[in-house]
């Protein structure tokens, strides 16, 4: 005979499975982009801003202001800012991620690093010390050993191999923190998924960053007060290009 209850409601597979996490996306290998994708990211950006301007820029606003605040503090806010800041930049991604995804924002969404994620993203702050580390050594060697007779080649080999290292460390982690925080990947992974979404996308980014760069600099003129306007906007861009890049 059977065990089933005659009476007892139907319940089905989904209801019983656990919750997916608020904060996860299936992240894939990342895409090839054009030029006009990046610039789209701008647009985008911004329409993700409407009836959230206020969340997002009191969320960048405060942001500053701790990071800013944490400098006056000799060595120990140095060392606070750098494993805070990774926490705070997974918060606007959060903020981005909750109006993406349910149409409003939440000023606390800031500080949801510091719960979720912790420990991977403050070793994302930890992995780009060592990285900067690391090539200050080897780059200072280099300029030890080739500068000393201060010819024009070894300047401009050595500056080129700046320029690389350069790139190289912002390659390495741009899209380190929602490859964590919302794709749940380890820092390791995280980095090697960045650079390759950079180096595959080489000339769309060095496009965007001259133009964002260009963006930034009219702002600025203003008594900087133009940035009240444009870091929403880049901070919305971020993770449009993100979700471009890697999200399923």
């Amino acid at each position: 005979m059977s065990d089933m209850n005659p009476y007892q409601q139907p319940q089905s597979d989904v209801a019983n499975a656990a919750p997916a996490s608020a904060n996860e996306f299936t992240i894939i290998a990342p895409r090839k982009i054009s030029v006009g994708d990046a610039m789209g990211w701008i647009g985008k950006g911004h329409g993700m801003l409407s009836g959230h301007w206020g969340v997002v820029l009191g969320a960048l606003v405060v942001t500053v202001l701790i990071t800013s605040a944490l400098q006056i503090i000799p060595l120990l806010g140095a060392i606070a800012q750098i494993l805070l800041t990774p926490l705070l930049y997974a918060g606007i991604v959060k903020i981005f991620h909750r109006i993406d995804t349910e149409n409003r924002s939440d000023f606390s969404d800031l500080f949801a690093g510091f719960s979720d994620r912790t420990s991977p993203l403050i070793m994302t702050a930890v992995a780009q010390f060592v990285v900067l580390l690391v090539a200050g050594v080897v780059l200072g060697g280099l300029f030890f050993l080739l500068g000393r007779d201060g010819s024009t080649a070894a300047i401009v080999v050595l500056g080129l191999l700046a320029t690389v290292a350069m790139f190289v460390f912002m390659f390495l982690f741009y899209f380190a923190v929602p490859l964590i925080f919302l794709g749940q990947k380890g820092v390791v992974d995280a980095m090697k998924l960045s650079l390759d979404a950079c180096l595959k996308n080489i000339i769309p980014f060095i496009v965007y960053t001259l133009v964002i760069s260009l963006i930034l600099v009219v702002a600025a003129i203003p008594l900087l007060l133009g940035w009240l306007f444009v870091m929403p906007i880049l901070a919305g861009a971020y993770y449009v290009s993100f979700k471009q890049l890697f999200v399923e």
